[in-house]
């Protein structure tokens, strides 16, 4: 990077410079998103990433519910177990 200062920049040669650096990013991370085929197949990667995200949070959220709910059934088993013998 060089340290010269850019005195003055219009909006749209704003966007293109951040347009082309994003770009070039993208590239050296090979992921190409030059030409619209390349665009939509990143959208659909990231889609399926998001759609992956989504699906493991939900099994996890359903793991830590059965848990939980272990958890709570034992706790109530000791609880009636406890009442049945000091009645008897």
């Amino acid at each position: 990077m060089s340290a010269r200062k850019v005195s003055s920049m219009t909006e749209d040669e704003l966007v293109a410079v951040v347009r082309a650096a994003v770009r070039a990013e993208f590239s050296a991370a090979g992921m190409r998103v030059d030409e619209p085929e390349d665009q939509d197949a990143a959208r659909e990667d990231f889609r399926f990433l998001r759609r992956l995200r989504q699906r493991t949070d939900s099994v996890a959220n359903k793991i830590g519910m059965a848990i939980i709910l272990a958890i709570v059934a034992g706790a109530l088993g000791f609880l009636w177990s406890g009442i049945t013998n000091s009645i008897k």
